[in-house]
């Protein structure tokens, strides 16, 4: 820093009288101190409206050191931001404070907004909080604003949009220009008030017209976006946005904006040289969306040279200011060793930042290393979370990792069946769950088992298959019949007849041919061997089903799996089946001659449907000894073979 001037009175700047030409122009009351305070303002005024920020700020270093509490403010304000001199954040902090320290107001509430971000200093919200306070309380009204805007945030505190609230509305209240501006931004948020676009914009033209930047900056806002009916106007808005800058030159969100529509080439012409200038005037404020995009910029090229080390930077000072996208990039580039050392673990961390913080990409991020295991350990439970909470935050990319057919659920059904192999039921059955919960037909099916309290196929007990319909079961009865058709293909023909009063609707759709052949199809290794033993339980189970279920079991062993042609056939063989009901299902088939079904422990007596099958010639039934068969002549006229 430059060493202090000679403490001179005599000292002239060309821009401004030395002290006996001005008191000699002063009617009555002349002294030093007005002397300083006549030269401060006037440093102000070439600074923001003549735009001489080295002339300004000479004037501020010669009062600063002359103990004058404005001058102060003014020079580590000019050296905390760099304006009319390089950029020294602590340096410029140390004057704030020396002037913040002498009760100076507005460098109390500059000292409270540097205490809030960190800014020259370590980040502290408690203290940040006292010195607003202390602005207040001398009136300065302004500070509510800052206290607010900490609250919605989250600078130094944690969020809280309910205080953030309360202080605008105080500050609205005790006339602060402002917080009118921040209370139109509720209004057109919809923040803890009804939506009122309309509000919203008359507090913009009421903050305006007393000379408020913020203002201007929103209501260029509503033109850039049009949103909720709003006319949308790019060109006005980039007006606004250089309205705001000339009232007020730290006004880094409307320097900010005004970059991003020069990088567009929206509104105005595409000026990427005058975009990157905009942007760096921003970042002087540490304006969090303009190092952001600073950090876009450089990490893709636009506009300027590919630089993945000053990407980190931007990003890493936006990431300071809780920018959830720049916190998500930061930890894309520590995840891919890009302009830093490559750390996994720092990239988990930071993934779960920005998500916390509302980022959707951050919160896919986070369902990706959870799911393989990038620098944390494997929680699959965790990378679903993160992946319906992605798409709940907006983020599109997100639906394609949920859904029956994903890698999620593909890892969470194979996870559940490693763990079922080592006996841990009940975790394996938490993995099925939530497989089960995106569709996966495979786990749905094991869920509904185990929910209905099925369990393993048994046929040590009698087979009741025709159970009245009981009450509607909420989650298979909701189910669409193309779901309920995958489930069923995992599940054991047993359970599928088992599932029929459930409800009605399922009651009629195994009532379709369709729907046994669906499931047979996909348990050709159920079909039993020519071992009696091995298929007594199969044929009794079937015969004793549904006439649909018959259908179909007589197809896959008659005709493996094709239709059988009830009109052309001619023959049929089930010898040794021990079936022990005769199917019914053969009155259907019109065209059969003969009928084997020897040795199949029939009971009972021969069905009189089967005077249907007018061209029956023969049927066999030998070999069913404890059969109460009545034998003789069928009621065909054909005859029956004992």
């Amino acid at each position: 820093m430059a060493d202090s001037p000679d403490d001179n009175e005599g000292t002239a700047f060309k821009h401004f009288p030395c002290y006996d030409d001005w008191s000699s122009m002063q009617k009555s009351g002349a002294n030093i101190d007005k002397y300083h305070d006549a030269l401060h303002h006037h440093a102000d005024e070439i600074k923001f409206k003549r735009q001489y920020p080295a002339d300004a700020f000479a004037v501020f270093k010669h009062l600063a050191h002359l103990g004058h509490v404005a001058g102060m403010y003014s020079y580590g304000y000019s050296i905390m931001f760099g304006q009319g001199t390089d950029v020294d954040r602590a340096g410029g902090f140390a004057w704030v404070d020396k002037s913040a320290t002498l009760g100076f107001a507005k460098a109390q509430r500059q000292f409270a907004l540097c205490l809030s971000k960190g800014i020259g200093c370590e980040q502290n919200g408690v203290e940040a909080l006292r010195w607003a306070q202390s602005t207040i309380d001398q009136g300065f009204f302004d500070a509510y604003s800052t206290v607010g805007t900490m609250h919605y945030e989250g600078y130094g505190v944690p969020v809280n949009r309910a205080k953030a609230m309360e202080h605008y509305f105080l500050g609205m209240d005790a006339g602060s220009v402002d917080c009118i501006s921040q209370v139109g931004a509720l209004y057109r948020d919809g923040t803890g008030v009804e939506k009122d676009i309309k509000k919203a914009v008359e507090l913009y033209e009421k903050a305006v017209s007393l000379g408020n930047s913020i203002g201007c900056c929103y209501l260029g806002d509503l033109y850039q976006t049009g949103d909720d009916g709003f006319p949308k106007d790019p060109s006005k808005a980039a007006t606004y946005y250089e309205q705001a800058v000339q009232l007020a030159d730290d006004s880094s969100a409307a320097k900010q904006r005004l970059a991003y529509l020069y990088d567009k080439g929206t509104g105005v012409e595409q000026n990427y040289e005058l975009s990157l200038q905009y942007y760096l005037e921003a970042t002087k404020f540490e304006d969090a969306c303009a190092l952001y995009q600073l950090g876009v910029k450089y990490m893709t090229g636009t506009g300027v040279e590919h630089n993945d080390v000053k990407a980190f930077e931007f990003y890493t000072r936006a990431a300071k200011l809780n920018h959830a996208l720049a916190i998500g990039n930061l930890g894309y580039l520590f995840g891919k060793g890009q302009g830093c050392e490559k750390d996994l673990v720092r990239a988990a961390q930071l993934y779960q930042q920005s998500a916390a913080l509302g980022d959707g990409v951050g919160a896919h991020n986070c369902g990706v290393v959870f799911r393989n295991g990038l620098g944390v350990e494997v929680d699959l439970f965790k990378a679903l979370d993160y992946y319906k909470m992605a798409v709940c935050l907006g983020y599109d990319g997100a639906k394609s990792c949920l859904g029956p057919d994903t890698n999620i659920s593909r890892d969470l059904y194979n996870t559940a069946r490693v763990l079922q192999r080592h006996n841990k039921d009940k975790e394996a059955f938490d993995h099925f769950r939530a497989a089960a919960g995106q569709g996966h037909s495979e786990s749905i099916a094991v869920v509904y088992r185990n929910a209905a309290g099925i369990g393993p196929v048994s046929y040590e007990k009698e087979m009741r298959y025709f159970e009245p319909l009981g009450a509607p079961d909420p989650t298979l009865s909701a189910m669409p019949n193309e779901l309920l058709l995958q489930i069923f293909q995992w599940l054991h023909p047993k359970e599928c007849v088992l599932l029929r009063p459930v409800s009605r609707r399922i009651w009629t759709l195994f009532e379709d041919d369709s729907v046994p052949r669906h499931v047979f199809k996909f348990q050709l290794h159920l079909l039993p061997s020519s071992h009696l033993n091995d298929r007594h339980w199969f044929d009794q189970m079937l015969f004793h089903g549904p006439r649909a279920f018959q259908a179909a079991y007589l197809e896959m062993v008659v005709n493996g799996l094709k239709t059988l042609h009830q009109q052309h056939k001619k023959y049929v063989s089930l010898r040794d089946n021990k079936m022990n009901v005769f199917p019914v299902i053969f009155s259907e088939w019109t065209s059969l001659t003969s009928i084997q079904l020897s040795n199949s422990g029939l009971v009972g007596a021969i069905p009189d449907s089967i005077k249907h099958l007018c061209s029956l010639k023969e049927l066999v039934l030998s070999r069913n000894r404890n059969s109460c068969f009545h034998h003789g002549t069928d009621p065909t006229g054909g005859s029956v073979s004992e």
